[in-house]
């Protein structure tokens, strides 16, 4: 298939010197092939308009856009995203058919067009759902209300918010939690410079959440305000200072390989870091496989799905996660408008 940075769009409908009897016809529907490139930033689209758009003033608060795109992360203009109402389904006829490792590394962008094509309008049944925050730090407490508790075997890596190093973090204690409030909450946690094969000592710190969030500095252990902060924890929810949720380079992986005590700094790899997104359909049906033939490459699934705006509805599908010269973060998508 052919790639363009811009969308090969129908053309819209040229109305000029038109008397008041006269009779037009209705405008073609959105559709076209479309690259983007994500690699560093997000990247904003108007499906509508057929064009890449600067949300004004923020995303969170334009309803320009419909979809966006940051490395992995395929974000819709809905729910707490943004106020564009954007909701997505997936019909997912690949994922459905459960195939092997091989069967996905031999789909092509051209052998998928039949599902694309075959796709004319919304299933019966479909459920569209919103976009709601995806926090990269979950499962530090266990429990909830007042009798919720700390989960110190739930640890995470942190790369730190100006990306000099990094830390191993866990929750350790949570004292007089209440409906709405962890209460008062103790971190452990120890510091590694970029380059450190070990950690410092471990330290703590606790934040007394009973009088609001707190956004913790860890590397000067301390609640802070302004952007130079690590983790935020406001209720029951912990953030990073980083992606939707702060300005920062601040990151987390979970540990999977490792305690927190026996954890270095090398314990995960440095792909398996994220943050903080707002993600809905593309979060519970994700549009690639990874590493599927042991070369750490992002495979897409071709699966279908189906983006609704109002009365618009867009069916949508990823066919390429790679430049022409072979750049990561470069997505190539179809789309087009279909029968609400």
């Amino acid at each position: 298939m052919s790639r363009t940075r811009s969308l090969l769009a129908l053309p819209a409908l040229v109305l000029a010197g038109c008397a008041s009897d006269d009779v037009t016809a209705p405008l073609p529907p959105a559709a076209g092939v479309f690259t983007v490139d994500a690699a560093t930033r997000w990247v904003y689209v108007s499906l509508g308009d057929s064009a890449v758009v600067t949300p004004t003033p923020s995303a969170g608060e334009s309803a320009a856009w419909d979809v966006a795109f940051n490395a992995t992360n395929v974000t819709l203009n809905g729910g707490a995203a943004g106020p564009g109402g954007v909701t997505g389904y997936c019909v997912c006829q690949n994922a459905a058919a459960n195939p092997s490792n091989a069967q996905w590394l031999a789909l092509t962008a051209e052998g998928e067009r039949a599902d694309f094509d075959a796709i004319t309008a919304v299933p019966a049944g479909a459920a569209f759902t919103a976009d709601a925050l995806t926090p990269a730090v979950t499962g530090w407490y266990l429990g909830s209300g007042a009798s919720a508790a700390a989960s110190p075997d739930s640890a995470y890596l942190v790369r730190l918010s100006d990306s000099s190093g990094v830390a191993k973090v866990r929750v350790t204690r949570l004292e007089g939690a209440s409906a709405t409030s962890a209460g008062r909450v103790t971190v452990e946690y120890a510091l590694a410079n970029n380059g450190d094969v070990a950690f410092g000592a471990t330290r703590t710190a606790t934040l007394d959440l009973t009088t609001g969030a707190k956004s913790l500095d860890l590397q000067t252990g301390t609640a802070v305000t302004g952007a130079n902060w690590e983790l935020r924890f406001d209720g029951f929810a912990a953030r990073v200072n980083g992606g939707v949720s702060g300005p920062g380079n601040a990151a987390a992986a979970k540990l999977t390989t490792a305690t927190f005590a026996a954890a270095t700094p090398a314990a995960t790899a440095a792909n398996a870091y994220r943050t903080d997104v707002y993600a809905g359909v593309f979060n519970t049906s994700r549009f690639y496989r990874y590493n599927l033939g042991g070369d750490n490459r992002i495979t897409p699934t071709f699966d279908v799905y189906l983006l609704r705006r109002g009365s618009a509805v867009y069916k949508f599908q990823i066919v390429d996660y790679y430049s022409a010269t072979g750049q990561a973060r470069h997505y190539t998508f179809r789309y087009q408008r279909i029968a609400g």
